[in-house]
């Protein structure tokens, strides 16, 4: 599974309380992306992860990158500006996905006070139509359901990189200012400290029953970890676990 399939999973699996109004909130969105795409000339691209469609609103940025501007106007139906993505270096559009799921779960992680108050801001390279490599900056917010507790909308903004960004992501507390950088070891926070464990051993070879030989557990305790571990990272199986952990940074 990669991480593509990973977030559609991690999104899916949200507990919806409540569905919302879909015409008045998503108008609502829709003139915010519309003013960031007009006011600071960026490419904005709202994705309701509810419904799996995208409104995509080209600021005067996509008149650089090599991306078809008739398909880009207007509503697509996925959360997957895949028009978009091809014009994305190979190399940073996988660090662009595996840094959403790590945003992802690390706002998961933040009291209901803080949650959406979080940017993620990436270094990305993204060709112009002359073929040359252009230097973007990608924001991406999450913006909660009615419950305000889960995530509903995501959106992006592709815009020229105006600053000095040593890293290639960060993230910013948009009420306080504050910076902190996502390293990709985030992804050990996924798990706990005993399935991490678990998943060394059985990377390693191990059987249940010699797992909880080794960490002096019952061998219903490593049954219950395996199954939490295959829950958590959204996978079919050990051996693609372990895959998606090492993606993760988590082994």
């Amino acid at each position: 599974m990669d991480i593509r399939s990973r977030l559609n999973s991690e999104f899916s699996r949200q507990k919806i309380c409540e569905k919302t109004t879909q015409d008045a909130v998503l108008k609502r969105y829709t003139r915010i992306a519309e003013g960031y795409a007009e006011v600071e000339n960026v490419l904005a691209v709202l994705s309701d992860l509810h419904t799996n469609k995208s409104y995509v609103v080209p600021g005067k940025f996509s008149n650089i990158i090599d991306i078809d501007r008739k398909n880009c106007p207007g509503y697509i139906p996925s959360i997957w500006e895949d028009d978009i993505f091809k014009a994305i270096h190979p190399d940073d559009l996988e660090n662009k996905m595996l840094h959403e799921l790590l945003f992802f779960h690390y706002i998961n992680r933040l009291p209901k006070s803080r949650k959406f108050n979080q940017c993620l801001m990436q270094r990305l390279r993204m060709r112009s139509r002359n073929g040359e490599w252009v230097d973007t900056l990608h924001r991406l917010y999450y913006i909660p359901a009615k419950d305000e507790r889960t995530v509903q909308f995501a959106l992006c903004l592709y815009g020229g990189m105006n600053f000095n960004m040593s890293r290639e992501s960060i993230v910013m507390d948009t009420m306080t200012g504050q910076i902190m950088e996502l390293p990709l070891s985030s992804g050990v926070k996924i798990l706990s400290p005993q399935e991490t464990a678990v998943l060394k051993l059985i990377e390693e070879g191990n059987r249940s029953k010699g797992i909880a030989d080794i960490l002096g557990i019952s061998l219903h305790t490593v049954s219950r970890h395996r199954q939490n571990i295959i829950a958590k990272l959204k996978v079919r199986n050990s051996a693609e676990a372990c895959k998606v952990a090492r993606s993760l940074n988590i082994l």
